[in-house]
């Protein structure tokens, strides 16, 4: 894993077309805007787990495979 500290405004590059900035800091966390192309998904880690299994019900309701 990489970890950088980065301030308010500066930003991170990801290849050349995702750029990750540090847009404020609040209490006990940090708020961050992504650039990025639109076919990247975005979400956040939490969320995955949840799409994925909807995504299976989803499948399962309209009788396709997995």
């Amino acid at each position: 894993m990489l970890v950088l500290a980065r301030k308010v405004n500066e930003v991170i590059q990801i290849g050349e077309d995702i750029e990750i900035m540090v847009v404020s800091l609040i209490p006990g966390g940090v708020k961050i805007g992504i650039n990025a192309p639109n076919n990247v998904q975005i979400m956040r880690k939490e969320l995955v787990p949840k799409i994925k299994f909807d995504h299976r019900a989803r499948q399962a309701r309209l009788g396709k495979p997995k």
